[in-house]
């Protein structure tokens, strides 16, 4: 990855002495506009956020088929609020060009900005086939009479900033002509760290006198989809609006206002990589056969949920997801129906594809099970954007229920692990949770025998430290079908004069800490890293990467995380804070006591409070233990309040008399740094390695 120029970073700081100062605020991204960009080229485009973009110098961008450059900043005006201090809230700006290769994935991509303060949480931008036009006046707009003209195909990237803002588009229809106008606002929100409230988008068409012809508020999750059919040939209005006439600054929205060809609804949902694929498909401006052209399913995409563009005989789609997957495909025939003998046979494994036809609708599919055979079940609805709240039940032959399942952690699609009682035959239903149907209530089935394994999650999804200081990043396995092998984390990407700490995550454990240290001589740079984790199970290697989790500022003051595609890492200016603790080696007797002292030292004139930790957590809740079970801070003797000017603390830690033995678990003693209610900066100690030693070890101590 380029470095900044060293003179840029050091005028940064001549002219903003701010950063000298104080290095605790990454920057918080809350808009891009224009919020869309184009295949096949380059715009410009401007980044806005909460805390110092000054001196930003590099745009890091989610690929493939994205690159961006800085061109310059703006710096915020100084707050008059003395309230906010160190953790003010102003908005700092960046210009950058950002370059989309023809073949570049559709749909939201991330962005970040390389700062002297740090890496800045996740922006998005939509990436969309179509020409892009800008909002033009956000005032001017305001009035049906004066809206803004369309001409159709087009992507507008706009904006309802204000309260009472509402954007009127006026455009021209045939008789008989059939017009979709789809938005994308509401869900490029769920990743902004800190934006208290969302927009919730919903559209209208009026005609040249004002009547209300059509209206649509939840389409696609609180985003609006609007498709009309026009009766006479004339000059019609958009009005795009917030629900409750509210307005934020920070509330973009990508409009795609079309007359070709958009899949509401498609069948199958699942295709394998490599392959071609057909669908039926329901919606707008679709020939008579609801039969898609094949499309062309790269090999080289990811499994999960991608969103294609479908080829018809009128053009493409408006881009669906799809899922994609190795398994075998398969789709229920007909209806399948909920009785147990009448269910639909399907051999395991498979990804099934079927729908919710009727209000009531249960789809039973029989499948033969060996005794103590774990098996993994999984419905894909919600994340392919389908109207489906889906439940996932096994029962016997006799329908009695063996296991359901509604909600999976930070999903409404479930999913489940179930272990055969005895030889025989069962049934996997699904069902809408509210008991509704229609074509819009599709999902996917994935069934198969379990295979040994583990999904992969990081905390936090930034890296933001200066030369010679370290961070903490947490790692946690979730374990499938029994495994219970150790977990070896590994590093891609770091850059030069940067290195992490070894982490194992042995059997008996489902999450570490490593360690992340800057070379006291390492310069600024910046970097999308990539973190995996490396076992073997039965002689073959596995390697699954992490998902990076992102804070997210809750109202109220509450620590949220959402999953992001991106992890990165930004050597910055120096830190506000270094932290040491000895011993580096510790060994703790089980019904025993151990103390760790830490010495933290403060540069630039830091002089804030300092919290010292070994957890990550937040108002009661803990987001990361990497402590061995039967392990735990003894608050009665500990000092981890340090205040203004102190530099000296303790954590004592204790181990139950059960505590299993473990060695050289690594650990690191935090120190936290506030940047306001809920964001905090934590800077780490080098790892420090605990080992509990075996009882009869311990009696000939």
């Amino acid at each position: 990855m380029p470095r900044p120029p060293l003179i840029l970073v050091a005028l940064a700081l001549v002219l903003f002495p701010e950063l000298a100062r104080a290095q605790t605020s990454y920057p918080m991204l809350t808009r891009v506009t224009p919020t869309a960009a184009r295949r096949g080229e380059t715009v410009e485009i401007t980044v806005v956020g909460k805390g110092r973009f000054d001196g930003a110098w590099q745009l890091l961008c989610e690929g493939p088929g994205l690159t961006g450059k800085v061109i310059d900043t703006v710096a915020p005006r100084p707050s008059s609020s003395k309230s906010m201090g160190r953790g003010r809230q102003d908005s700092g700006t960046v210009r950058a060009t950002l370059t989309v290769a023809p073949d570049a994935p559709l749909g939201p991509r991330e962005i970040r900005v390389a700062t002297p303060q740090g890496i800045s949480s996740v922006g998005l931008i939509v990436i969309v086939e179509d020409q892009v036009v800008s909002e033009a006046d956000d005032s001017a707009n305001d009035r049906p009479q004066t809206g803004q003209a369309l001409e159709l195909p087009a992507v507008v990237s706009g904006l309802i900033g204000k309260t009472e803002d509402v954007d009127w588009y006026t455009f021209t229809a045939t008789a008989g002509q059939k017009l979709t106008f789809s938005v994308w606002a509401n869900r490029l929100e769920n990743k902004i760290h800190d934006l208290q409230t969302h927009f919730d988008p919903i559209l209208a068409i009026h005609d040249a006198q004002g009547r209300e012809l059509a209206v649509d508020d939840n389409h696609d999750f609180a985003d609006p989809l609007l498709s009309y059919e026009f009766k006479e040939a004339g000059t019609y209005h958009l009005q795009l609006r917030d629900t409750t006439y509210t307005g934020n600054p920070n509330w973009t929205y990508v409009l795609h206002a079309t007359s070709g060809p958009v899949a509401t609804s498609i069948f199958p949902m699942a295709v394998n990589p490599g392959t071609k694929a057909e669908f039926e498909a329901r919606g707008v401006n679709l020939d008579e056969a609801k039969k898609t052209s094949p499309l062309d399913v790269p090999a080289s995409l990811k499994p999960g949920v991608q969103l294609m563009a479908l080829p018809t005989e009128r053009g493409t789609t408006l881009p669906v997801p799809l899922l994609l997957t190795p398994l075998p495909l398969a789709v229920e025939k007909e209806d399948a129906p909920p009785d147990f003998e009448k269910g639909q046979t399907v051999n395991l494994p498979v990804a099934l594809s079927g729908r919710l036809l009727e209000p009531n609708d249960i789809d039973s599919y029989r499948f033969d099970a060996k005794k103590g055979q774990i098996y993994a079940f999984e419905v894909v609805a919600r994340r392919l954007g389908t109207a489906t709240d889906p439940v996932l039940r096994i029962v016997n032959m006799k329908n009695a229920t063996q296991v359901e399942a509604d909600d999976s952690p930070g999903s409404k699609d479930p999913r489940l692990e179930w272990t055969a009682p005895a030889d025989g035959s069962y049934a996997v239903q699904v069902l809408d949770l509210h008991s509704r149907g229609g074509a819009g209530f599709g999902y996917v089935l994935a069934a198969e025998a379990a295979k040994p394994g583990f999904s992969l999650t990081c905390d936090p999804d930034k890296l933001n430290l200066g030369p010679g200081a370290r961070v903490p990043l947490f790692v946690q396995v979730a374990r499938q079908a029994g495994f219970t092998g150790p977990v070896t984390v590994a590093w891609e990407g770091l850059p030069e004069g940067v290195t992490a700490s070894p982490l194992t995550i042995p059997a008996n454990m489902t999450q570490g800490v490593s360690v992340v240290s800057a070379a006291p001589d390492a310069k600024p740079a910046a970097a999308l890293l990539q973190i995996s984790g490396r076992t073997e199970i039965d002689g073959k290697p596995v390697v699954v990467a992490a998902v990076p989790k992102q804070e997210i500022y809750l109202p109220g003051g509450g620590r949220g995380v959402y999953p992001v595609q991106t992890i990165a890492l930004a050597v910055t200016a120096e830190s506000d804070i270094t932290v040491e603790a000895s011993p580096a080696a510790l060994t703790l007797v089980p019904g025993k006591t151990a103390t760790i002292d830490v010495t933290v030292t403060r540069h630039n004139g830091y002089d804030k409070g300092v919290n010292l930790a070994i957890l990550l957590q937040h108002l009661g809740g803990t987001f990361a233990n990497p402590l061995p079970p039967g392990v735990s801070i003894k608050e009665a003797g500990s000092k981890t309040l340090l205040g203004a000017t102190e530099t000296k603390g303790k954590i004592i830690l204790e181990a139950k008399p059960d505590a299993a033995p473990c060695d050289k678990i690594p650990i690191a003693i935090m120190g936290h740094v506030s940047i306001n209610f809920v964001v905090k900066t934590a800077y780490s100690s080098a790892p420090i390695f605990l080992t509990i030693p075996q009882k009869d070890q311990t009696a000939s101590q």
